[in-house]
């Protein structure tokens, strides 16, 4: 294994670039956040030897999926908890694939969530940013690993046009007393998994959420915490993209005609309710989509 460190920036004295300033104001950001510290390099054996050595991994190419084309320097991250919203170190980062796309990544038997990034930094962690290459189409599908096997995957990488979203604070930075818990369902009245909930100040809801929730588990549910009480106006989406696509999950909370909610102080709201249903709406000019 090779293990790639970058200290963290100070900003003065005893402080830390990135630290939240506070636990109930932590901002919902515009940028997904990856890791800030170290990742993991897998040094893998050609894809011979490692069945011939009894290595379990996966092996392909990554391409561009506009033209086809291989692309080299992209890593691949494994998760083990997609309960950690793909956020931060993983479990499992593969070198940088090579000049034919090609990359390989070690991996004991399990299940894994995969995804493929590149950096325009070169950096294999840190944020994504408009210009970075990215494939998140398997976010959500665990695969399986077998001991000794070697699972063919390849990744279609595409531009990152505009900015992804997502809270980045850690679990008990975001905790409070205060916020909603439900469950997520699609029109089948199947529970959802990876899904979260949005929560806005406004009945302004086509942009940015002010906060979201944790994603959802097997049950569809999930827990949306909030710095005060008030009246909330809540939908769900199923992605972390600025923009739903045509045909991406999406909801609104149905119990009230504005889809908000009155929240009290140091409580919550149980047995909260949202459907997901396909997107296609029209974008309105200037506005980001909920």
């Amino acid at each position: 294994m090779v293990v790639v460190c970058r200290p963290l920036p100070t900003r003065g004295k005893g402080s830390t670039v990135g630290k939240t300033r506070g636990t109930l104001l932590a901002p919902l950001v515009v940028l997904l956040f990856m890791a800030a510290g170290c990742q993991t390099l897998s040094e893998s054996l050609p894809e011979t030897d490692m069945k011939a050595s009894g290595e379990s991994g996966i092996s392909g190419r990554v391409v561009l999926r506009e033209t086809g084309q291989p692309v080299q320097g992209v890593h691949v991250y494994a998760y083990t908890d997609y309960s950690k919203n793909l956020i931060g170190v993983a479990d499992h980062v593969s070198k940088g694939s090579d000049n034919d796309g090609s990359y390989l990544l070690t991996l004991p038997p399990g299940e894994y969530y995969l995804v493929a990034r590149k950096r325009v930094s070169g950096a294999n962690y840190g944020p994504i940013v408009t210009g970075d290459l990215y494939d998140h189409r398997f976010e959500q599908k665990a695969f399986r690993i077998e001991e000794g096997g070697v699972l063919e995957k390849d990744f279609e990488l595409e531009k990152l046009s505009e900015p992804m979203f997502f809270q980045v604070f850690t679990e008990s930075q975001r905790k409070t007393m205060t916020g909603i818990r439900g469950r997520i369902f699609d029109q089948d009245g199947e529970s959802v998994q990876g899904a979260f909930a949005t929560a806005y100040r406004s009945s302004d809801m086509k942009r940015l959420p002010d906060f979201a929730s944790t994603l959802t588990g097997d049950d569809g549910s999930f827990t949306l915490y909030l710095p005060t009480g008030g009246k909330w106006y809540i939908a769900a989406r199923s992605h972390a993209r600025a923009a739903p696509e045509p045909g991406e999950p999406v909801g609104r909370y149905d119990g009230s005609d504005d889809h908000s909610l009155q929240v009290t102080e140091n409580s919550f709201v149980e047995g909260v309710e949202i459907v997901l249903k396909p997107f296609s709406s029209q974008v309105p000019a200037g506005y980001t989509p909920y």
